[in-house]
């Protein structure tokens, strides 16, 4: 689904509807930034905390998973040393917090020996999450990680609210998101959530319990804490609302749309997420990161690929389109691990949201997909 200031949208051929629930997985991100935003730069603007406050301070376990960091590996083994850094939250808005994933080798080789919270950190249970500790020093790189989770995590105890409850009060209701939740098990999504599929030889399978690290629970009494990185539920049409309601935003301070009646952001937060924010030291790992989400195909060097404090920045040094045919330079967005992607871009004046539930997300059928879709939009535009 593609929308554009003027709520005009363009539908390629739906295979499903726009309104059934779905994991977003890792493009809840943006859902979750723009209410983080509108909690932690809400924040950052009553001059309650700022971009440099060390949230060390602000929750004790965060403190305790951020003093050791994972240097090395010896025989398989991690090897660990103290980390007096601290951790700030602009850090963990883009990703240079220190916090991995378990898509590298040190979070699996913590997790093989680790005697509490040994599970896949991004399950929705504290244990998991809160005794993992650092893969880097904190500011000297960038891995996409569990910064997320954490923020979500640790903002009940900063609003005096859940995670859910702020949400809902400060993005979801105001946007008029009404089929968006961290807790999927509302009576009437019953029938409506696409269970996730993933890819066997003959076809695609639907997931029950045989990845259990991919396999998150549904159920409220079994959600320990909201995912803010990959938790979220959601469906086309109430995602493009928010993603339609922050490219208003920023084009109105141009002159090229109206200004909301309500914004989410202030001007500055709007804009710090179309901004790239990384240190040098972590451009080659968001360049890595790029050239694994576009495809080999696709080459950046460094300064071509940032994050910013809650997206990726697509930004070519010659100003070159994605692919040839795609979104433009200053284009953000993310993507998700069951396939859901989404983009916002500015200079073409649109938004896209792009949902399926289908492992891996970057396999082969969904990638051309994705690229038909994209070349499709491009093409409807001229």
């Amino acid at each position: 689904m593609t929308n554009t200031p003027k709520s005009k949208c363009l539908r390629l051929k739906p295979d499903g509807l726009a309104s059934i629930q779905a994991a977003l997985a890792s493009a809840s991100q943006n859902l979750a930034t723009a209410g983080l935003m509108s909690g932690y730069l809400q924040l950052v603007d009553a001059g309650k905390l700022t971009l440099d406050t060390n949230m060390r301070e602000v929750f004790g376990p965060l403190d305790a998973a951020a003093s050791q960091v994972i240097t090395c590996l010896e025989d398989g083994r991690p090897v660990t040393e103290k980390n007096n850094a601290p951790v700030t939250l602009g850090q963990m808005l883009n990703q240079t917090s220190g916090f991995g994933m378990e898509f590298g080798d040190k979070v699996p080789a913590w997790k093989k020996s680790a005697d509490k919270g040994s599970g896949f950190v991004n399950s929705c249970k504290i244990d998991n999450l809160i005794y993992t500790p650092l893969c880097f020093a904190p500011g000297t790189s960038y891995e996409y990680g569990n910064s997320a989770e954490w923020l979500g995590l640790i903002l009940p105890t900063l609003v005096g609210m859940s995670t859910e409850e702020y949400f809902q009060a400060n993005v979801l209701r105001p946007l008029g998101m009404a089929n968006t939740s961290f807790y999927p098990d509302h009576a009437e999504w019953i029938d409506r959530l696409l269970p996730l599929r993933f890819r066997v030889e003959d076809g695609y399978e639907e997931l029950k319990d045989q990845l259990p690290l991919l396999t998150l629970p549904r159920r409220r009494e079994e959600i320990e804490y909201p995912v803010a990185g990959g938790g979220i539920y959601s469906c086309s049409s109430d995602y493009i609302k928010v993603l339609c309601h922050l490219l208003q935003h920023r084009l109105s301070l141009s002159g090229r749309a109206t200004r909301p009646k309500t914004t989410l952001l202030s001007d500055t937060s709007l804009n710090s997420l179309f901004t790239g924010t990384l240190p040098d030291a972590a451009l080659p790992g968001i360049v890595e990161m790029f050239e694994h989400y576009f495809g080999p195909e696709e080459k950046f060097v460094l300064g071509e690929a940032n994050w910013s404090t809650g997206m990726a920045v697509y930004a070519p040094n010659d100003g070159r389109r994605r692919a040839g045919f795609g979104r433009l330079a200053g284009s953000v967005g993310w993507g998700g691990a069951a396939g859901t992607q989404y983009w916002i871009d500015e200079a073409a004046g649109i938004a896209v949201v792009f949902t399926t539930q289908v492992l891996p997300g970057s396999g082969p059928d969904t990638k051309e997909f994705k690229d038909m879709m994209e070349r499709a939009i491009y093409g409807a535009l001229e």
